[in-house]
């Protein structure tokens, strides 16, 4: 009987550790890789590139996940909306800190947030310091780096 108590003891002990296992868990997996530069080192004709990495597995589908690039300054927030029928979108923001301009920061053509319908799980993004064309206006943005993200786990 001891035997049995032990044994019933073990088996509940793994599922209560497996359960919360799942509910700490997120919803997806994001790899994101960021190759950039500042203005400064542009500026100083100085080639100090800023690759950072990493994963975030804690990232939950309709709510920001936030990815923090501290050699870039950068703070990227991203949101995966849930499989509907239309499919999955992902929107995705980049904001700037001391060492980026106030206008800091854009994707092409000056857009401040990227969206689209997530169809792989790879995305690729140009990274700007500046501000969105006005009309006719001739508007030189910096080239910040470029930012790669890489989903997983997506159900």
């Amino acid at each position: 009987m001891p035997f049995l108590n032990r044994l019933l003891f073990i088996v509940v002990t793994v599922i209560a550790a497996a359960k919360s296992y799942v509910a700490s868990a997120g919803d997806y997996t994001v790899s994101y890789a960021f190759d950039g530069t500042t203005v400064q080192d542009v500026a100083a004709a100085v080639t100090s590139p800023l690759n950072e990495q990493g994963t975030r597995q804690d990232c939950r589908y309709d709510t920001f996940c936030t990815i923090r690039l501290e050699k870039s300054d950068l703070e990227i927030r991203l949101d995966v909306s849930q499989a509907s029928r239309d499919g999955r979108r992902i929107f995705v923001s980049a904001n700037g800190g001391r060492a980026q301009g106030l206008a800091c920061c854009y994707f092409s053509d000056g857009e401040r947030t990227f969206s689209r319908e997530l169809r792989e799980p790879f995305v690729k993004l140009h990274v700007y310091d500046g501000h969105r064309r006005k009309g006719n206006e001739f508007v030189q943005n910096f080239h910040l780096g470029v930012l790669y993200l890489q989903f997983s786990g997506l159900r």
